[in-house]
This record gives C-alpha cells, sequence and structure tokens, in this order.
C-alpha cells in the first residue's frame, strides 16, 4: 500500500468512528460497567462476533494533556502507566500524523488468556473540539512478537473531547473492539475486556494525580 492508500484508509476509520458515538439512532449501547468515575458500554460488532466497546471518563486536565497520556508512543507517558502495556514500537512513520505501530499486551484473567501484539495504522486528528488517535489492524510482513498471538483491531480509538469555555476539563472516549484471535472461549474475552477498560481509566486517572496534572 501507498502512503496516500494508508492515509485513505485511515480517515475513512475516523470517520467511522465519530459514526460510533453520533448515530444514536444506528448504535444503541448497553452499559457493561459503571461507577462515578467511568462508564463502559457495548454494541455488537459489525466486523466480527465480538462486541463494539465504549469507556467515557471525564478528567480536570487540559485535553492536550490527556492526550499524550493514552497516545500509543514509545517514548510517551502511557509505558509507565498503562498496566496491559507491556511494548510499544513505531514500525514506520508514514507522515508527521499518520504512522504504523505494534503494540504488545500483557496476559490476562489469570493467564487463561495469553499475550498478544497488534500491528496498527493510526492518524491522529485534532479539531475544535477534539483530538483524537484513529486507529485499525493492518497486514504486516513484521513477524509477531515472540511468545505472543497476533490479534487484530477493528476500527478503534481515543478521543479526547474539549469542553467549551474550560480549558482545564475533558472528557475521554476510548472506542475498541479487538479480535484477539485464538482459542479463547468468547465468554471470556466477554468478561475480560471490561474489566480491562476499567484499570486502563482507573489507572490513568491514578497517573494523572501522581503526576500533577489535576486542576481542581
Amino acid at each position: 500500500m501507498t502512503t496516500e492508500d494508508y492515509r485513505d484508509k485511515a480517515s475513512k476509520v475516523a470517520e467511522e468512528l465519530q459514526e460510533y458515538l453520533n448515530n444514536t439512532d444506528k448504535y444503541k449501547w448497553e452499559v457493561a460497567k459503571e461507577t462515578k468515575d467511568f462508564k463502559i458500554s457495548c454494541v455488537k460488532s459489525e466486523y466480527f462476533s465480538g462486541h463494539l466497546y465504549k469507556g467515557e471518563a471525564e478528567y480536570n486536565v487540559p485535553p492536550k494533556t490527556v492526550f499524550e497520556y493514552v497516545e500509543p508512543l514509545p517514548e510517551g507517558p502511557r509505558m509507565k502507566w498503562d498496566k496491559n502495556m507491556k511494548k510499544i514500537e513505531v514500525l514506520k512513520w508514514l507522515d508527521k500524523d499518520l504512522r504504523l505501530n505494534r503494540a504488545c499486551t500483557s496476559s490476562a484473567c489469570m493467564g487463561l488468556i495469553s499475550p498478544r501484539d497488534f500491528v496498527d495504522l493510526i492518524v491522529t486528528k485534532e479539531t475544535d473540539t477534539y483530538l483524537s488517535t484513529n486507529a485499525t489492524s493492518v497486514d504486516h510482513t513484521d513477524g509477531q512478537e515472540n511468545g505472543h498471538v497476533r490479534g487484530w483491531n477493528w476500527p478503534c480509538g481515543m478521543i479526547v473531547h474539549k469542553v467549551p469555555d474550560n480549558p482545564n476539563k475533558c472528557k475521554l472516549v476510548s472506542l475498541i473492539q479487538p479480535d484477539i484471535k485464538g482459542m479463547v472461549p468468547k465468554n471470556l474475552t466477554d468478561a475480560a475486556i471490561p474489566g480491562s477498560m476499567a484499570e486502563f481509566f482507573t489507572n490513568l486517572g491514578n497517573a494523572l494525580k501522581e503526576d500533577g496534572k489535576v486542576i481542581s
């Protein structure tokens, strides 16, 4: 694929993520897990037999700071606080906002789900109302990480919504629909993902507090 092909593919993913959020007639979200700090909802995926998940949380932190903490870059803060992420690397920069990433995740469910690796095309965007990563897995000749099963991410991403008239607050929305592959029972996957997302939001909130990023 050429860079133009990759950009076209990534742009379509970005449009699709906005459709997930804005087309309330088509996507009837059901709450899977909710606390005072975050809400996790799901709908059936259009791509495979699993689910599309949406996680939402608000932070008293500037949007660009939260975006910096969640963007999957090897030199970014995410590797320090995201306990499920073992490794992040950029396989190739296609443009300043477009890249091929590889992410390696830890095992889950007390080892019942072995480590996975994913190779994703990612485009970053900033508008007047949000910052986002928009991603989907792509076939790549790079071999999978030793001891890992190659998974597949259908259209997914992180969207940090700016709050009008309050530059020190934002809402983070995480959209994921991972096909983790391998011989894993569907009910085990369905149980593991909401828990993993809950841990993600909790660990992010703790990291932002510990690093003094929260503005009271």
